[in-house]
């Protein structure tokens, strides 16, 4: 018995000096960079390789499947779900099962004294022992409890919805951003290396005018002027270029790929928009589309029913709570006559400040409720507002299109008229230059607006709500999901 009190004492005394004992210790910079490296191959590991040249909808698939905002918001819905499979337990009775040792250094006698004479009626006497050992199971059932807890199931219930419709707006966001971000790569795919060689020849001509400066065999105006309009020409070459370097990168971004991985994209300029229709679709039917089928609406539903749900969980905690209580416990102690026994108990309790402040949490979940229809309704007119834009900025795109177009093929004819010409001078090399700059910057407004005719079908599609991809996903490899993305987008109600 010694032996049991030197232990105890002991392990009391470890957590004593252990507790006073605990300091922060800060991340040290060898486990940042192994964290660092631990993460850098988590981002990109399991992804499929880039061996040929990427088409629209497998940059899409790539996407869905890799982007890590995509990853984060199932998380999310699978943590939501994980989070209602654990609450389903609180609907269950609790088990509780206990065993302890028990110890005392003297014996546990006691006598008793009449409350009439003030005598001592019994001698001291014992009924249980200085040491002994006792158990139980016990299960316990709070009936208001298990309504409160039914409520809060419900509750979690929606909140999974809630997430799924948050990972739907993610999906469409990251379609309509791949469409936008694609095309903006085509366009730097086909003009970059053209843009490369025109600066490169724009700066040699440069260079030559200020030898010719440094000469000093003509009016020194003469070749300062010219080196002007070159220097206009670079500055003008260099703001597209910036516009366009970044396109890839951008693209690299949403599919998960590391940035200055290389890869090619499998259309080019003979896959741009020469004329695209206009939509016949009257607007209010897109706008009666948008409000059954955006997810920031169906969230606003289920919201709702959440707040319905708290009213009612205030109401139940303002009610009784009854308790029932079943099991079996021990005691070894040579003075009982049954050592073993089973026990069952009904009881009531009743929180009378629950009482007072149920109503004032009814009247707050109440107005929680309305707040959430007020919020529902002028989200709804935002949501009429964006495909009224989106409807009026794709046919403007249309329009812009048709235009770029026109001027892309007229500046094309004016460099062939120029180059053709045999002029043999600086002045003709000057024209000649702005000529490819000219049909150049043509060619680059004719990629950007084809792709604002993709990005404004994108908004489109995304104003009133459509799914890029089917309620139920069976293949997830990159093949079969791009072909899934290609065939819903074929049957979507607006299209290209």
């Amino acid at each position: 018995m010694m032996q049991v009190r030197v232990a105890l004492a002991a392990m009391a005394a470890t957590l004593f000096i252990g507790g006073c004992a605990v300091t922060a210790v800060p991340v040290t910079t060898e486990e940042l960079e192994n964290q660092s490296r631990t993460d850098l191959a988590e981002i990109f590991t399991g992804q499929d390789a880039i061996e040929q040249p990427i088409t629209l909808y497998e940059a899409m698939a790539r996407a869905l499947k890799y982007n890590l905002d995509q990853r984060l918001k199932l998380m999310n819905e699978a943590l939501a779900s994980g989070e209602l499979d654990v609450m389903h337990y609180d609907l269950l009775p609790e088990l509780t099962v206990s065993a302890g040792y028990n110890y005392r250094n003297n014996q546990p006698g006691a006598s008793s004294e009449s409350l009439l004479t003030g005598t001592t009626s019994l001698e001291p006497s014992k009924s249980i022992e200085p040491e002994y050992w006792d158990g139980s199971a016990i299960m316990t059932w709070n009936l208001l409890d298990f309504g409160v807890s039914y409520v809060r199931n419900q509750q979690q219930a929606n909140e999974v919805l809630v997430m799924r419709e948050r990972t739907r707006k993610v999906t469409q966001n990251i379609i309509q951003d791949v469409r936008y971000a694609y095309w903006k790569a085509v366009s730097a795919q086909q003009l970059l290396p053209q843009m490369d060689d025109l600066l490169e020849q724009a700066e040699d001509a440069l260079e030559n005018s200020k030898q010719l400066e440094n000469l000093r065999l003509q009016d020194p105006l003469k070749p300062l002027r010219y080196q002007k309009s070159l220097l206009d020409l670079i500055g003008r070459l260099w703001s597209i270029r910036q516009d366009l370097s970044s396109a890839m990168t951008e693209l690299s971004a949403l599919m998960n790929v590391r940035p200055g991985t290389y890869f090619e994209l499998a259309d080019n300029e003979d896959s741009l928009i020469e004329d695209a229709l206009p939509i016949y679709t009257p607007v209010s039917e897109l706008e009666e589309l948008a409000l059954v089928q955006r997810p920031e609406l169906i969230e606003e539903n289920y919201k709702r029913r959440i707040s319905v749900l708290e009213v009612r969980k205030a109401m139940l905690s303002m009610f009784p709570g009854l308790e029932f209580s079943f099991g079996r416990q021990h005691q070894q102690n040579k003075y009982l006559w049954n050592e073993t026994w089973t026990a069952a108990g009904a009881g009531i309790s009743w929180n009378i400040f629950n009482l007072l402040s149920g109503p004032a949490r009814m009247e707050q979940a109440e107005t929680q409720g309305e707040l959430d229809d007020i919020r529902r309704m002028a989200l709804s007119m935002s949501v009429l507002t964006q495909v009224e834009l989106a409807y009026q900025r794709y046919h403007l795109a249309i329009k812009n299109n048709q235009i770029a177009v026109q001027q892309s093929e007229v500046e094309s004819r004016i460099k062939k008229h120029i180059i053709s010409g045999q002029i043999a001078s600086r002045e003709h090399g000057l024209a000649v230059l702005s000529a490819k700059t000219g049909a150049l910057v043509a060619r680059m407004k004719r990629h950007v607006a084809n792709a604002e005719v993709q990005n404004a079908m994108g908004r489109l599609q995304n104003s009133i709500g459509y799914d890029p991809l089917p309620g139920e996903v069976t293949d997830y490899s990159i093949d079969s999901l791009a072909q899934t993305i290609k065939t819903r987008l074929e049957q979507a109600p607006v299209k290209l």
